[in-house]
């Protein structure tokens, strides 16, 4: 709501992981939003696939995975609930 306030998706200390990436998934699987490097920018707007009535994502939960870059470390997976 650009209060300031969790405005945006922020991981503390990425910014050591300088070849990180994400990939955020709506609840039916489908990529809604990706970046390498990932800079702390999501603010619940898509900028990929298909979206109804401009980019505002609805709320509801999107899972995500967190590539930091790093040989042989997992990619980190969890979940965002954006609340509009």
């Amino acid at each position: 709501n650009a209060d300031g306030i969790n405005d945006l998706f922020v991981i503390d200390g990425l910014e050591n992981y300088p070849n990180n990436s994400i990939i955020i998934f709506n609840r039916w699987g489908n990529i809604v939003w990706e970046g390498a490097p990932y800079i702390n920018n999501f603010d619940g707007t898509a900028n990929k696939g298909i979206t109804i009535g401009g980019n505002q994502l609805p709320s509801g939960t999107y899972f995500y995975i967190l590539d930091l870059g790093v040989k042989d470390m997992e990619p980190i997976k969890g979940y965002i609930y954006l609340a509009r």
